[in-house]
Parts: structure tokens; C-alpha cells; sequence
């Protein structure tokens, strides 16, 4: 239990970790819905 407050820099790469995963979640469902829009103008 001590080691996040030996290491908080640990809690703040888990934080960034799951930004990036959000960040590239969202990125990709756009990136698709974007692709799909130019192979489908219908």
C-alpha cells in the first residue's frame, strides 16, 4: 500500500496509459466512421 506514496509517478503513467487508450479508442471509431463516409457517399 506504501509504494504509491514512494512512487505516485507510477499512478500518473497508469493515468496517461488509460488517456492514450481513450485518445486512441476514439480516434479509430472516427477514423473509421470518416473512411466509411468517403467509401459510402450514398
Amino acid at each position: 500500500m506504501g509504494a504509491e506514496a514512494t512512487a505516485p509517478d507510477s499512478d500518473v503513467k497508469v493515468k496517461i496509459g488509460k488517456m492514450i487508450f481513450y485518445v486512441t479508442c476514439a480516434v479509430s471509431i472516427w477514423f473509421f466512421y470518416w473512411f466509411a463516409g468517403i467509401q459510402c457517399p450514398c
